[in-house]
């Protein structure tokens, strides 16, 4: 009967996913990599046409939506294959959601680093009503959490 507890209670400790997203699956053709790409031209202030001279090209956005706060407004979770970091397997993570005036922002404070090849997995645990989310790092070989803060209105690492 202890070990029993002792197990469940142990699997509490654990954030369950809710929904994991395999952006592999993703094409740079549908509606969520189609406002991360205009969202990247923004913050790199390049015409489709300039990015493509530096190899920077919309068929290599692969974003998902997902509504992380439950309010019926879906974010935008996606890379871009050009952010691939130094050849060490990892490629930077963008979350977007849309403002009051409909522009898209990012909501991630600090960038976050992932290998693509495993999926971001959305957890059912919320924080400042928010879904924390969760992704590899092949850096450190290890899943690593994200948790938002309501203060900041950012996604941030969580601390152990």
């Amino acid at each position: 009967m202890i070990l029993y507890c002792s197990v469940v209670c142990a699997g509490l400790a654990f954030d369950i996913p809710r929904a994991c997203i395999d952006l592999q699956e993703m094409t740079g053709q549908d509606s969520a990599s189609e406002i991360l790409w205009n969202w990247l031209l923004r913050q790199i202030r390049l015409t489709e046409a300039n990015a493509a001279i530096h190899n920077i090209y919309k068929r290599d956005c692969a974003a998902a939506f997902f509504d992380l706060n439950s309010d019926g407004e879906d974010e935008v979770i996606g890379t871009h294959y050009s952010s691939f970091k130094n050849g060490n397997g990892s490629w930077l993570l963008y979350v977007l959601q849309k403002n009051s005036k409909g522009v898209y922002q990012e909501i991630t404070g600090e960038e976050v680093y992932f290998d693509v090849r495993h999926p971001v997995c959305i957890l059912l645990k919320k924080t400042d009503g928010y879904r924390n989310f969760q992704v590899f790092n092949s850096i450190i070989d290890d899943d690593i959490t994200y948790v938002y803060n309501q203060g900041k209105k950012l996604y941030f690492k969580k601390t152990k």
